[in-house]
């Protein structure tokens, strides 16, 4: 902003500009007329003033331009400041407030102003406020408080106030932050932490339930051709397998939930998957299914397990839906993205399935949060369930790259819908029985910290006709290979699980191995089946993987592939 002549020295600089401009007005005016008595001088000094005041007055008008647009510019930033500004004085009454303290308050400047801003304040916190008032003007500093304001038809506003006395001490300045979102945003943080420490706890025990399931699995298939005779006692142990089979998608719902669940994406076939994962979830309800598959349905990349526990939980809420009884219809088709029929498709081919039930459905106000993760409207006893159900379910399609939808009437029931791309080429059943291969007998070396894990082991490999030395921890697995190899009589294979709980573990034991022997054939085992070196395992010096819990059969498949083909006998039937 300019100065204003006020100084001496500004004087005589304003006197010089002027002195200057009557020269060039005298020079360009011919008619002005010079005596040699003072009238001259007169005339010069007052045109000089006159010029003086004309130069004053555009200078003021400039500052007082300037002036305005510094106010103007002042008046917007309190006015629209991201915090609520207010003038008290010592009573509480509201002598000024800019734009955004009256939004808080759920009024206008017009109407606060001269109101007692306690009337604002929640019943439980006006006497803090009063003794936060009563403090600010005794102690003419700085003090600052949290309370809740109570504006009609809104929740609590948990704000803090921070307030100085003003210059004049008749009123205080305050300054007052809604502090909603932040502490929204701290709950939300330490639910996560509460989350993330369930996780944590969630893959010990789902590593630990796999290798318990391992163990159960391969002494079913030992058990099975022992009593081939009995079809009752045969029975029995195959449905004994298929639940060991479903417990292990459920020790996967875990894993899902402790680390995200990366899928481990293969070509799929879906109708003997969903209807299987159903009829767990109806188990022992008076529902009832209604499927319709198309004939030609097409083979989907997905992970078997994570699209079986999808299914089950839909199916789950469908029959929570109906709690006295009804009908779930599934379909699952073949469809083609179209950009207006289903714009989050995503592109190429797809397989559609859909639930349906004939439940009480989902009111549009509750419809657009299913997905959030803290929302839900069932009751677990006393307290609210967590809702991640639907949640988990949206973050394992979203995974496979493909989409979920809902669609939802109150009384009319709920269509649950989901989108998985096609496999590139059209496979056999993943779960046809593995047809027998046959090798010479192998020397395998085995290593598991689990005593009955071992034990099963040694009696599985032992029945394909294979020997066999069982070790505890990478330290024995390490002197047995290399006393074998220093005798002549190498070991063909290793099998090493990945995680032991006392001494040497998979990763250090065949990084070990290695050095002795470039060459050697080793297979890694574990009850996580998204660690990094079952997925990607030769990376890591291994030739092959073997999730817990897997089949003989499996296992004989695991054998196969690192050895040349047609060696390998078949399991006693």
């Amino acid at each position: 902003m300019p100065k204003l002549a006020r100084s001496p020295d500004d004087a005589a600089s304003l006197r010089g500009r002027a002195e200057a401009r009557w020269r060039e007005q005298q020079a360009s005016d011919a008619s002005v007329h010079i005596d040699a008595t003072d009238t001259p001088r007169l005339v010069h000094e007052l045109q000089v003033h006159q010029i003086e005041l004309e130069m004053q007055n555009t200078e003021l008008q400039h500052a007082r331009k300037e002036l305005e647009a510094t106010v103007e510019k002042i008046t917007e930033l309190f006015d629209f400041a991201p915090m609520g500004y207010f003038t008290l004085d010592p009573e509480g009454t509201i002598r000024d407030v800019n734009l955004t303290g009256a939004s808080l308050l759920g009024s206008t400047r017009f109407t606060l102003t001269n109101q007692r801003f306690g009337l604002s304040v929640a019943m439980k916190d006006r006497r803090a406020f009063a003794d936060f008032l009563q403090q600010v003007f005794s102690s003419k500093s700085r003090v600052s408080c949290e309370i809740a304001l109570d504006v009609m038809g809104k929740p609590l506003i948990d704000v803090e106030m921070e307030a100085v006395v003003s210059e004049s001490g008749r009123t205080c300045k305050v300054a007052l932050i809604d502090l909603t979102e932040h502490n929204r945003a701290e709950a939300d943080r330490l639910v996560l932490n509460k989350l993330e420490s369930t996780g944590i706890l969630a893959g010990g025990i789902a590593h630990d339930f796999n290798n318990l399931l391992a163990t159960i699995v391969l002494a079913l298939d030992l058990a099975q051709p022992l009593v081939s005779a009995d079809p009752d006692v045969a029975g029995c142990l195959l449905d004994a397998k298929k639940t060991a089979l479903l417990a292990r998608n459920l020790a996967q719902q875990l894993l899902t939930f402790s680390n995200g669940g990366t899928p481990m994406m293969q070509a799929t076939i879906l109708p003997g998957l969903i209807r299987e994962s159903a009829r767990l979830a109806l188990s022992g309800s008076r529902m009832q299914s209604d499927f319709f598959f198309a004939e030609n349905l097409r083979p989907v990349t997905a992970d078997e397990g994570q699209i079986g526990q999808v299914v089950r939980n839909l199916v789950l809420n469908a029959r929570e839906a109906m709690p006295e009884g009804g009908t779930v219809f599934i379909r699952a088709e073949n469809v083609t993205r179209t950009n207006h029929e289903t714009p989050a498709l995503p592109p190429g081919n797809s397989v559609r399935v859909s639930i349906t039930d004939q439940g009480i459905g989902i009111s549009s106000e509750n419809l657009p949060q299913i997905f959030d993760p803290y929302f839900s409207t069932k009751q677990r006893g006393k307290q609210k369930g967590m809702g991640l159900g639907l949640t988990v379910c949206h973050s394992i399609i979203e995974k496979h790259k493909g989409t979920m939808t809902v669609r939802s009437l109150p009384g009319q029931g709920t269509t649950v819908e989901f989108y998985l791309p096609v496999a590139a080429k059209t496979i056999r059943d993943e779960r046809a029985v593995v047809p027998p291969v046959n090798i010479h007998p192998l020397k395998i070396l085995v290593m598991d910290d689990e005593e009955a894990m071992l034990t099963v082991f040694g009696k599985a490999l032992r029945r394909m006709g294979h020997a066999v030395e069982l070790t505890e921890h990478g330290e024995k697995a390490i002197d047995a290979y290399t006393t074998a190899k220093n005798q002549g009589k190498p070991f063909d294979v290793v099998l090493l699980d990945l995680t032991i709980s006392k001494g040497m573990d998979g990763r250090a034991t065949i990084a070990a191995l290695r050095q002795i022997d470039p060459d050697v054939k080793a297979i890694v085992m574990s009850g996580f089946p998204d660690d990094p070196m079952i997925k990607d395992y030769k990376r890591y010096g291994f030739e092959g993987s073997l999730v817990k819990p897997f089949h003989a059969t499996e296992l004989q498949e695991a054998l196969t592939q690192i050895l040349s083909p047609g060696s390998l006998p078949e399991i006693p039937q």
